[in-house]
């Protein structure tokens, strides 16, 4: 099934940021596609190629077959996973932006308890994997489980007192609020889930926290040392922004 939308835009973008995905990405663009034809056949899928080696985005265009509503996004160089999503959110077209990671640890149809939680009235819906109804089926290995948590505690300390889960990659916007919080971003890395969030609570916007069916990837593209610049990437989203 393709779709013409003839300058009209679409109610849904989905955008995937995407370094060095071209094993994993197929699999997740197939799913993804069933999944929106069957539920939500007015749609863009975006592809954000951030400085790809191993044919990514070619990968991404073999997968969709020549669909009209994939878009491969690329720029020069491995900018981070921020860099790559805030182009993204500025390049895509819906009324609500699904922004998900390319191994679709959280399964895609997850998308509809974030949109009943828009439609509730919230701005932004977060998936969250530390909830009481959240479903964690396979964990993070022990070390990174307990980072996680921990820099979890210290993002509810600093900046975000009341959400558990800010790294989830699964978060649904309305396009029209946060867009303007997408030009005063400045993290690259991965604390740019924490920076949209402070920046959309500054701005007054509604955040819901949904809880998710989570699977652990085993391929994680998270690396101890993210996670320290993460750390303080936190100080400075405090001091930038302020309160």
């Amino acid at each position: 099934m393709s779709t013409n939308f003839a300058g009209e835009s679409p109610p849904l973008s989905v955008v995937i940021p995407a370094y060095n995905e071209a094993t994993r990405l197929p699999a997740s663009i197939e799913k993804i596609l069933r999944y929106l034809d069957a539920c939500h056949p007015r749609f863009e899928l975006i592809v954000v190629d951030d400085g790809s080696s191993d044919g990514t985005a070619q990968a991404a265009v073999a997968a969709a077959g020549g669909r009209a509503e994939l878009r491969v996004e690329s720029y020069g160089g491995n900018r981070g996973k921020g860099y790559a999503v805030r182009h993204g959110l500025a390049a895509a077209r819906g009324e609500l932006v699904l922004f998900t990671d390319a191994d679709l640890s959280t399964p895609i149809e997850a998308f509809e308890p974030l949109k009943a939680a828009l439609d509730a009235g919230a701005d932004v819906a977060i998936g969250s994997r530390a909830l009481p109804q959240s479903d964690v089926q396979v964990r993070q290995p022990l070390f990174r489980d307990l980072g996680g948590k921990f820099f979890n505690a210290m993002v509810r300390l600093l900046l975000l007192p009341d959400l558990h889960d800010t790294q989830c990659g699964f978060k649904l916007f309305r396009r029209a609020p946060v867009l303007p919080l997408v030009a005063r971003m400045r993290i690259d890395r991965f604390a740019f889930d924490v920076e949209i969030l402070y920046l959309a609570r500054l701005a007054g916007l509604r955040i819901a926290e949904v809880p998710v069916v989570w699977v652990n990837s085993p391929d994680s593209r998270v690396r101890m040392s993210h996670a320290a610049a993460a750390f303080v990437d936190l100080l400075r989203i405090r001091r930038w922004h302020g309160a």
